[in-house]
């Protein structure tokens, strides 16, 4: 796993092939071939696919797991919040909670401007006729409930 994402990071920054050879020798402390290499890349272009289809496939799996991650993020900010009002005699420690909350507050503001991008039909048209989402997901007018 180590070799595939050295592999997969230095390939992206489009470092030659004899060089992503002589980094992976030099961290794993063993010699790799050219193939070896070649067989890693098609094993991470196998890999990616299968992790997009699987995503495009399973579209509502993967807006629940990015709903979430959103969850996730405004529960540790409740949580900081909390820490923040326990130690109000305690400035070191409201400091750093209120950093933390700094980089959740960015976090959860990056998710909200990437949603439109991978919720189907958000923002895309705003007609009342969308039968793309289940019908358990409409009212009986048709509107898409949020």
């Amino acid at each position: 796993m180590f070799v595939k994402s050295l592999v997969a990071t230095l390939s992206i920054k489009r470092i030659p092939d004899s060089e992503i050879i002589k980094d992976i020798s030099s961290k794993i402390n063993k010699t790799i071939s050219q193939r070896y290499l070649t067989s890693i890349k098609q094993q991470i272009k196998r890999d990616s696919y299968y992790w997009y289809k699987t995503l495009r496939d399973g579209e509502y799996e993967y807006l629940h797991e990015f709903r979430e991650r959103i969850n996730e993020i405004t529960d540790l900010q409740r949580r900081h919040y909390k820490i923040v009002e326990v130690n109000a005699n305690n400035r070191s420690i409201q400091q750093t909670s209120l950093a933390e909350l700094h980089k959740l507050n960015i976090t959860l503001s990056n998710y909200f401007d990437i949603a439109p991008y991978i919720v189907p039909n958000l923002g895309a048209s705003n007609n009342n006729n969308d039968n793309s989402l289940p019908a358990a997901q409409q009212t009986k007018e048709d509107k898409i409930i949020v």
